[in-house]
């Protein structure tokens, strides 16, 4: 999208199945917890390990928190895209 990524809140997704800039609701737990997770998200990047509907990955941002919340970032979680009529 030509603009910096939002830590903890920028996912990238596979575009052939999320459009780049849609909204996207996250519902998911925290690394290594029960602890709920839910928010809402911008899909801002692509990667080449994901594809289809059924893969995001988490912006966490830099440094070593960051870094160590995307080492165990591994959970289930379930995507609701939201697109204009």
């Amino acid at each position: 999208l030509g603009i910096p990524l939002t830590p903890r809140r920028s996912l990238a997704v596979d575009k052939s199945v999320i459009p780049l800039g849609a909204p996207v609701f996250v519902s998911t737990t925290w690394p290594n917890t029960a602890t709920p997770l839910k928010r809402m998200m911008l899909a801002q990047d692509v990667g080449v390990a994901i594809t289809g509907g059924v893969r995001g990955d988490f912006f966490w941002g830099v440094g070593d928190e960051a870094g160590q919340l995307a080492g165990r970032t591994k959970q289930k979680c379930r995507f609701w895209t939201l697109l204009p009529r």
